[in-house]
């Protein structure tokens, strides 16, 4: 990952990048988007890829941002040595536990193989859960569907007086006041050049948000 984002550094700003970029992130639902026909690699392709695995290492902790609350390194808040050593007593009396880890692992333990042998004791007078076998020979569990509960009328009431109470503005008036108010639309630019913008824009991009169809080159933010 580092390695990738290090060659993207240095060869984004470049007429003419260099023909090592490393493929360890490449997977295999990106290779076939990587190589172009002239056997070179597609930059835009490339720098896509990157980022879906920089997201996925963010999301799995692979990958900390430094200054991150939410994918900072846990670690770092976690007390150490002697300072551990002396809270340890109070944080464990404040959650209920142990000092020894054992013992409150073996109680976890304990709980949990109970608690699967009540459940599984159970299972053959549920007919809504059923466990099967899949063509790869793993079992499966299956559940049922639920039973449709009926809305009361003070709950259609209360819709219907929402309802009422909402403005009548069509979804596509909507999108375009917010991309006239907040501007994002200024953040696309075209995949095959940075610093192009195409005619109606904004209307393209919003029809591309709505799920329409519109005849307009693709998009990069």
């Amino acid at each position: 990952m580092a390695a990738s984002l290090d060659w993207l550094q240095l060869n984004l700003p470049r007429t003419k990048p260099e023909d090592d970029a490393p493929q360890e992130i490449v997977v295999k639902a990106w290779q076939k988007h990587i190589t172009r026909e002239d056997s070179f690699l597609d930059m835009g392709a490339y720098v896509f890829c990157t980022l879906d695995a920089l997201r996925t290492a963010l999301r799995r902790r692979h990958v900390f941002v430094s200054l991150s609350w939410r994918y900072a390194d846990p670690r770092i808040g976690l007390l150490d040595g002697a300072e551990w050593l002396s809270a340890r007593p109070i944080i464990c009396r404040s959650l209920g536990l142990t000092i020894d880890a054992k013992t409150t692992l073996d109680a976890l333990s304990a709980e949990l193989d109970a608690t699967w042998h009540a459940v599984a004791a159970r299972l053959p007078d549920k007919p809504a859960i059923q466990l099967s076998e899949n063509t790869e020979g793993k079992t499966e569990l299956s559940l049922g569907a639920l039973e449709k509960l009926e809305e009361p009328n003070s709950l259609l009431q209360l819709r219907a007086a929402l309802a009422d109470l909402m403005p009548r503005v069509d979804m596509p008036e909507i999108l375009l006041e917010i991309a006239a108010r907040t501007g994002f639309a200024e953040a696309f630019t075209h995949v095959s050049e940075r610093n192009a913008r195409a005619d109606n824009l904004v209307t393209s991009l919003c029809a591309v948000l709505l799920g329409g169809e519109p005849a307009t080159p693709a998009l990069n933010h």
